[in-house]
């Protein structure tokens, strides 16, 4: 009976060297399938979280460029709204009379082909060179030409053209002159100042379809600084159209007259001969 106790004694200290034995250890080792798990739990929840950032990120990247593109749409719609609104920026009253008389008018741009601006109520139609039936029949108008604005902006002038300006700016007082019925300004400017012995160089400009007055009596555009040049007036009225449009009507006045500062000093803006 003495042996039989002994050897539960020594059973019963076998299994307490083995629990404190496992509780020393921490349980299953590593590398064990409870550890396994617990790592594939750990790499999935990584994955996940790496997942979801990815997905918000790019949720933000599409909510940036969309409201980006929102940004240049809208811009590229207040461009186009200000562009029609300049577009159509015209006096639709002159449109009317324009067209009426038989001028052309593009709706996108308010010019007709040939850049030219709808003409006021009341005022002649540009005629296109070569269209006109000029007659023999002879009728009269007043011509002048002066240079009058020079002679107070004589600091810009071109040194070199100081003695070609007359001392009352006049190069041809106002004169009764003869001109055919159906003829343009141009051709009553290029016959006058040739009888005169006049000096009158022009260029055509087909963008414009007109003849471009460059010099009078040897004074050239920006001859007396960059705004200046040579412009002409009928009847007190600055035609928006070049001088070889104008079909000269009888008792017409007509002023060739040279602007220093694009038309301002002179009492009208700056337009196309």
């Amino acid at each position: 009976m003495k042996i039989s106790r002994n050897k539960i004694y020594a059973a019963i200290a076998i299994v307490a060297v083995l629990v404190i034995a496992f509780c020393w250890g921490g349980g299953f080792a590593k590398g064990s399938p409870s550890s396994d798990l617990d790592n594939k739990t750990s790499v999935e929840t990584a994955q996940k979280a790496a997942t979801d950032g990815a997905v918000k990120a790019d949720t933000e990247t599409k909510s940036a460029i969309g409201t980006t593109t929102g940004a240049v749409e809208t811009e590229k719609s207040a461009e186009a709204a200000k562009a029609t609104a300049s577009a159509v920026k015209v006096d639709q009253k002159a449109v009317a009379y324009s067209e009426s008389k038989g001028m052309k008018i593009d709706k996108s741009t308010g010019k007709d082909k040939y850049q030219t601006d709808p003409v006021p109520e009341g005022k002649p139609i540009p005629v296109e060179p070569g269209t006109a039936n000029i007659t023999k029949t002879a009728k009269t108008c007043t011509m002048s030409i002066e240079c009058k604005t020079i002679l107070d902006n004589m600091d810009n002038l071109n040194k070199e053209k100081v003695e070609l300006v007359p001392e009352n700016g006049v190069i041809m007082p106002p004169t009764t002159v003869t001109f055919y019925e159906g003829e343009s300004v141009f051709n009553l400017l290029q016959r006058e100042t040739k009888k005169n012995k006049i000096h009158m160089e022009f260029v055509n400009t087909p963008i414009y379809n007109s003849a471009y007055i460059e010099g009078i009596n040897n004074l050239y555009e920006f001859d007396c600084g960059e705004l200046s040049g040579w412009m002409y007036k009928v009847n007190g009225w600055f035609p928006n159209y070049g001088c070889s449009r104008y079909v000269i009507k009888q008792g017409d006045v007509i002023e060739w007259i040279y602007t220093c500062d694009l038309g301002r000093d002179i009492g009208g803006g700056f337009n196309e001969q």
